[in-house]
């Protein structure tokens, strides 16, 4: 990746929390806002494919949050403005707290990053609907252990582990993020992100 590219990157993806998205909360606020250090990629493939939430298939940078308000209600919210607002749809269980988060580069209505935790609902977010579940990301999600953190990416360790991937796309560099909280030795929290930036051609 060109010198450039990877400082706009990080500037867009290690920016500090922005006081304006205090509201988001939890998870959500974590992976929004750089609670983990994303800085070097040390994956070599993006692990991500699809986020299977119940009923519904997402795919970061692709699946709108009206897709996701569609199938489980709630109401969509906002904070912040310009680089540090988020638009988000978030869901709180008895299993857990799910969010649906859309940034700038996602023009406030794609979908960029997807974000769960264990423990009660926040009342921070809307009621889950009954069949809802916490999503399945495809890499081990919450309750996994650090050795199978370390069977699927190689590495893991401290309480709060970050994982990158970097890969061209057709005009813009895509680099996949994804962050984890454990408690105790098992996953608490876990945060997937992507972040498309142009290309010089």
């Amino acid at each position: 990746m060109p010198p450039r590219i990877a400082a706009l990157l990080a500037a867009l993806v290690l920016s500090t929390v922005p006081a304006s998205a205090a509201s988001l909360g939890g998870m959500g606020l974590a992976i929004f806002g750089n609670s983990f250090n994303f800085s070097k990629a040390n994956l070599e493939k993006a692990p991500v494919k699809t986020i299977a939430a119940g009923k519904l298939q997402v795919t970061l940078q692709r699946t709108k949050l009206k897709d996701v308000q569609k199938v489980f209600g709630g109401t969509i919210q906002s904070d912040g403005d310009g680089a540090g607002r988020a638009d988000w749809l978030c869901y709180g269980s008895e299993t857990g707290n799910v969010w649906f988060i859309s940034n700038a580069l996602g023009g406030y209505e794609f979908v960029m990053m997807v974000a769960a935790e264990a423990g009660k609902p926040s009342k921070a977010c809307d009621a889950a609907p009954a069949d809802f579940a916490l999503p399945d990301f495809g890499v081990p999600g919450i309750g996994a252990s650090t050795a199978e953190l370390k069977a699927s990416f190689g590495a893991a360790s401290g309480s709060k582990i970050a994982y990158r991937s970097d890969r061209p796309g057709g005009y813009a560099d895509i680099a996949q993020y994804i962050g984890y909280v454990l408690k105790g030795g098992k996953v608490a929290g876990i945060g997937v992100g992507e972040t498309s930036v142009p290309t010089v051609h």
